[in-house]
């Protein structure tokens, strides 16, 4: 377990740092995304900040946006409009920031919710928490990957359930069946697509160091949410403590393929990877082992064949918005 302490003296150190490192937080207007970003940009020198925000939380946070250009001076932060349970909506908020800049240092996604109230799909057909969870997420990913690999030491981390994979429905891969669909369900598939695309990528970008977290219970709005529905969580992480063990995963060299940021804290050594090449960790910072699950997956080429379906996904979503373009 890593304490807290040490988390905070490593991010602390996020000061020297260079300046002008480039960081997209997606799935920062609350939680654990909102938390992390306040705690980056309070370190860092002179960073250049996107973030995403739907129009409905766009005001919002162009406020707090607001409160920590005051905070930190130095940083520059760029709001993008966009629904990113929408693919076509990614594209268009990642091809703007591909236009301003020539790397990204550092991707952050923390978005996503629990569909505890069913299954109402999207304008583009998909389930909205896996879209959050994990087509949009993978399709920034994929889009930024030119930009990442121009970085000196690219970090990616990705807020969800890293370590808790589990058996894949294969046949239906989207759970269209209603059948097959339930918010538990679609979060174990959400989770265990986006562990077996991340080692993918991994494997095909090896400078790239690539963090998949699941953080357990966070007292943060979503919970407030799901609590509503009857589920019961003693002593979950404060928003806080979540946002600062989030910036360190980012920016420790614990969590690198190789040295580039921050220093290991001493007595501490680098973690240990997953069998596909990315960090899945646990509340605590600490390796999870969840081989038994992703290794037969990985031998039988899932990987592969769940790649061929998501980019069959993305291509349907941006056929449909230019044809929704053109009616208008």
């Amino acid at each position: 377990m890593v304490s807290l302490q040490i988390v905070k003296q490593s991010n602390a150190g996020i000061a020297s740092l260079p300046h002008g490192l480039v960081v997209l937080f997606i799935g920062a207007t609350s939680g654990i995304g909102q938390s992390a970003l306040q705690s980056f940009a309070r370190h860092a020198p002179s960073p250049r900040i996107y973030t995403v925000a739907r129009p409905s939380t766009f005001a919002s946070h162009e406020s707090l946006l607001a409160s920590l250009r005051q905070s930190n001076p130095t940083a520059t932060y760029k709001l993008v409009e966009a629904d990113v349970s929408l693919v076509s909506e990614v594209d268009k908020a990642v091809n703007r920031i591909i236009e301003e800049e020539t790397k990204i240092d550092i991707l952050f996604m923390s978005a996503g919710f629990m569909a505890l109230e069913g299954r109402k799909d999207t304008s583009e057909g998909l389930d909205p928490s896996m879209s959050t969870r994990y087509y949009s997420r993978l399709r920034a990913v994929q889009l930024l990957l030119p930009l990442l690999n121009k970085a000196p030491s690219p970090r990616i981390v990705s807020v969800l359930a890293g370590g808790l994979e589990g058996p894949l429905n294969e046949q239906d891969l989207d759970l269209r069946d209603p059948n097959n669909w339930s918010s538990w369900n679609s979060s174990v598939q959400a989770t265990t697509m986006a562990t077996l695309m991340l080692e993918k990528i991994a494997r095909e970008n090896p400078r790239l160091s690539i963090v998949h977290w699941y953080p357990g219970p966070v007292d943060t709005p979503g919970l407030a949410k799901i609590q509503k529905f009857g589920m019961s969580f003693p002593n979950p992480m404060s928003q806080e403590e979540a946002g600062e063990r989030a910036v360190f995963f980012t920016t420790s060299d614990r969590y690198a393929v190789q040295e580039g940021l921050l220093p290991v804290p001493a007595g501490l050594e680098v973690a240990k990877k997953s069998g596909g090449g990315i960090f899945l960790l646990n509340p605590q910072g600490e390796s999870t082992d969840n081989e038994a699950v992703l290794d037969e997956m990985r031998r039988r080429g899932v990987d592969e064949v769940v790649w061929n379906f998501s980019q069959k996904v993305f291509t349907a979503c941006n056929v449909q918005a230019r044809e929704s373009k053109d009616e208008l």
